[in-house]
């Protein structure tokens, strides 16, 4: 019954692994662990045959903004340069264990870029403008987590990821009838395939868990190749575990609460962005954060988890504006 219960622990959140962005913009993938398990990190484990699991998550990127002074030389000097205060993304994750080994889910996105800010010539004076935000549906996302045979070492586990994410988002927002660039579109308005690996390693309350994620761009809407993904990420936590009695007299019944600690690295690998055949020198590159986080378990089914992350290198092509601080607030549920 225990085991059982700890594979129902295993609710899965299958969040996008790309949004069609800049490549610091983009919001993380992760399928999640109930049991002491990562926030972003995908773990080799499913969630159980016929267990169903649904989740609610917001995340936000805090970017620093550049300054007037760069974005007017960028406009004199017909450079194509924007600034973006913060990206607020709202999902809804939902997944389902065809098998012991064989699990789907599918992730719906809703996105909020503020304060778009580019600079822009007029009889030779530049001018900076802040465009409206962008906001609208995203690319959903289809991903499979397929975990292979297990070898001698029980405690070590491999599994294969792939996915698919739809041109299901707005891709034609404009303002003030011209369109945003493709780039800052919610929506890609193209099909785009991934593949991964994934392995874990249990070490008593302990896990090890690493993760490679390859999200395969197509050209989409107003001719804009957004540039290939490669998501690497590596990760430990650590599970805290309290049982109190239940108010029946069978006092082996209880009620579980426990809490994780954990601690990840996120990384991402982009290249440049395209559109119209030109690659864009100022898009791209490899930002990597440093993620510690916590989630709280109740009932073997609730769970209430957050993380901050923070950027311990970010090697960005041309000039972009740099992220400060990402944060992720969840809820999820297994039944």
């Amino acid at each position: 019954m225990y085991k059982a219960k700890q594979k129902a622990l295993l609710s899965f959140l299958i969040l996008p692994i790309f949004m069609p962005f800049s490549y610091a913009d983009h919001p993380s993938t992760t399928f999640g662990a109930n049991q002491a398990g990562p926030l972003i990190t995908i773990p080799a484990s499913g969630i159980g045959a016929g267990t169903w699991s649904t989740s609610f998550r917001t995340e936000r990127i805090n970017f620093s903004p550049l300054s007037d002074t760069v974005l007017k030389q960028a406009a004199h000097n017909a450079e194509d340069i924007h600034s973006i205060n913060s990206l607020t993304t709202h999902y809804i994750g939902l997944a389902f264990g065809v098998s012991d080994t064989l699990t789907l889910g599918l992730t719906i996105p809703y996105v909020n870029r503020k304060a778009i800010r580019s600079g822009e010539l007029h009889a030779d004076h530049a001018e900076v403008h802040t465009h409206q935000d962008s906001e609208g549906m995203g690319d959903s996302t289809l991903l499979a987590l397929y975990q292979l045979s297990p070898l001698n070492d029980t405690n070590t586990k491999f599994a294969l990821l792939a996915g698919l994410q739809l041109p299901t988002g707005d891709d034609d927002l404009s303002e003030a009838g011209t369109l945003f660039e493709g780039e800052f579109q919610p929506g890609s308005g193209a099909w785009h395939p991934m593949i991964g690996i994934a392995a874990s390693r249990t070490s008593g309350r302990g896990n090890f868990d690493a993760n490679l994620l390859y999200l395969h761009t197509r050209k989409g809407s107003q001719n804009t190749r957004i540039g290939r993904l490669l998501n690497y990420n590596l990760a430990w936590s650590y599970r805290f575990k309290m049982e109190t009695p239940s108010d029946d007299h069978d006092h082996s019944s209880h009620q579980h609460i426990s809490w994780d600690a954990i601690l990840e690295l996120n990384g991402e690998l982009r290249a440049k962005n395209e559109a119209h055949e030109t690659r864009s020198v100022h898009s791209g590159g490899n930002l990597i954060y440093l993620s510690p986080g916590v989630r709280i378990t109740l009932a073997d089914r609730w769970n209430l988890y957050t993380s901050i992350s923070i950027p311990v290198l970010d090697d960005s092509n041309g000039t972009q504006a740099a992220v400060d601080y990402r944060t992720n607030i969840g809820l999820s549920a297994s039944f």
